[in-house]
């Protein structure tokens, strides 16, 4: 049971990176910026705490920057039609090199008892990240499944122009929804650094393959318009429980990576596969 619970404590952070990504891939596109985004927000609080600042403003500052890398992607991917591949990957790159300018490339130590409290304490057997990732995945899968917001991302990502001739403001939309996954990752950046002690910047990295395996695994479809939060939550459990395997059968981590992306692939495949026969 401890096992079980610590792989929940495991998969908590990369399941709400993962939420963010799923919106996003609905909606018809994806984001590779997610992981430097979280790393940059932690990077920030965790610069400011030590530097004296307000807790509160400290956490705001930090989840704002990373709010403001979902908008900047959505402006240019709908205002300069740029593809969404070219444009996240391009933030990540600024997210990360701001991580460093502001770092220098060392790691901030982070002794705020709340931050780490909310990543650390248990209620009972449960871990509090776990139970913030619980809530964030039920409030996300209601918004997906039973709002006219969840209803539109679908539209968005099965087809763009029909969904325009619906009467649906298509570029708000989708701006709405990378800005939503700015705050999302905000809020794994502060998870994050609580869980560490310590700003990285480092942190976050290859939490974009991540999160877009276990939303493919959950049986969000690469090519949009279908896909739930709670088939994502499985998707990341799943995947946390294959690497946990592979530790407790002492294989190398460098294997599990190639696991990972073999899984990738495979579904990747039979999702394309799928699709065809559909058609």
């Amino acid at each position: 049971s401890q096992n079980l619970f610590n792989i929940l404590r495991q998969v908590s952070l990369i399941t709400i990176v993962a939420v963010s990504q799923t919106y996003v891939i609905i909606s018809g596109g994806i984001d590779l910026s997610v992981g430097f985004s979280l790393g940059l927000c932690g990077i920030i609080i965790s610069y400011l705490l030590d530097a004296g600042f307000n807790p509160v403003l400290s956490i705001l500052a930090g989840i704002t920057a990373s709010v403001l890398i979902g908008f900047v992607n959505s402006l240019v991917i709908t205002l300069v039609k740029l593809p969404p591949f070219i444009v996240t990957i391009g933030m990540a790159y600024i997210a990360r090199g701001l991580a460093f300018v502001i770092t220098e490339g060392f790691t901030i130590r982070v002794t705020n008892q709340f931050v780490s409290g909310i990543a650390n304490e248990y209620v009972g057997p449960i871990p509090v990240m776990t139970i913030i990732m619980l809530v964030i995945v039920v409030i996300f899968s209601y918004i997906l499944s039973s709002t006219p917001f969840g209803m539109k991302t679908k539209a968005v990502g099965g087809n763009i122009v029909a969904a325009r001739l619906s009467g649906i403001n298509t570029t708000r939309h989708r701006i709405l929804v990378h800005t939503l996954g700015g705050l999302l990752c905000g809020i794994a950046g502060l998870l994050m650094i609580g869980r560490l002690n310590a700003g990285n910047p480092n942190a976050g990295m290859n939490y974009d393959v991540d999160s877009i395996a276990a939303t493919v695994v959950g049986g969000t479809s690469m090519t949009g318009g279908e896909g739930s939060i709670l088939g994502t939550l499985l998707g990341a459990v799943l995947l946390g429980v294959i690497r946990n395997a592979l530790v407790l059968l002492k294989v190398s981590m460098y294997w599990q990576t190639v696991v990972a992306g073999s899984i990738i692939l495979l579904v990747c495949s039979v999702d394309n596969l799928t699709n065809k026969d559909r058609k």
